[in-house]
């Protein structure tokens, strides 16, 4: 075995590793904390750190099924030159409740900046995702930055992600410090698995799984489940996203 299929070997091992352990939801973070800043729900969506090619526009529909309501998350980015993406997020925004008196709408409104440094299969990440969150009695300023390894393995058409990233209170519940580690592989005829991990008992904290399927041109299809660090009601949470890119 020489050293490049010896390394791509323990790549995608890794990568299966910390998709199983998404999937399977073994890391269990047992919640000591309680919202104390936002009143907002504990668990959130959260950016899809990818690269957004020059001049093209990447939109992003993803709704969280909670046991008694549906959350929106709007995200549509636009590639700069010079590796730089911008976009703007509506998210967290409650739609429809089985409950009564219903929660308002009352979305979090984010401005997405992102710098690429990019070279053959790899890629550095730099970014943040700041704004507003709507809530009563008082608005609160909501930030998430974050830095990413990206490395795409060609001769598997896997992709792993590893980074840290730090979230202020008013998105976290308390000022976050965390990592982040993802991976999606190749099922078949266009079907791939991804799994995703945020590390910390706050309200980024989440392992996420989902199955994506590409639909007619350039639509692609998501579905799959939200397992919360933070315990505050639903252990587990529906995701269906709807994802739409310039070709």
């Amino acid at each position: 075995m020489n050293q490049t299929t010896r390394y791509f070997n323990i790549s995608t091992a890794l990568a299966l590793v910390w998709l199983a352990w998404a999937v399977l939801g073994v890391v269990d973070v047992a919640a000591k904390e309680k919202s104390a800043s936002s009143g907002k729900r504990a668990t959130r969506n959260l950016p899809d750190i990818d690269t957004t090619e020059p001049a093209a526009i990447d939109v992003e529909q993803e709704t969280n099924i909670f046991s008694n309501a549906a959350v929106a998350n709007l995200s549509a980015n636009f590639g700069l030159a010079a590796g730089w993406d911008v976009g703007l997020s509506v998210l967290n925004a409650q739609f429809a409740s089985t409950t009564s008196p219903a929660a308002p709408f009352q979305p979090d409104i984010l401005f997405n900046v992102e710098k690429h440094w990019t070279t053959e299969n790899l890629q550095v990440i730099v970014g943040t995702q700041s704004g507003i969150g709507i809530v009563e009695p008082n608005n609160v300023f909501m930030s998430l930055s974050y830095l990413e390894y990206q490395r795409h393995l060609p001769d598997w058409d896997v992709d792993i992600d590893t980074g840290v990233y730090y979230a202020n209170a008013g998105i976290a519940n308390h000022d976050s410090v965390g990592m982040h580690f993802s991976a999606e592989i190749p099922l078949w005829d266009g079907l791939r698995l991804n799994g995703d991990y945020w590390s910390g008992n706050n309200a980024v904290g989440s392992k996420t799984v989902k199955l994506i399927y590409p639909l007619v041109g350039n639509w692609r299809l998501g579905l799959g489940a939200q397992f919360p660090n933070l315990n505050n009601g639903d252990q587990i949470i529906g995701i269906v996203g709807l994802y739409w890119q310039t070709i």
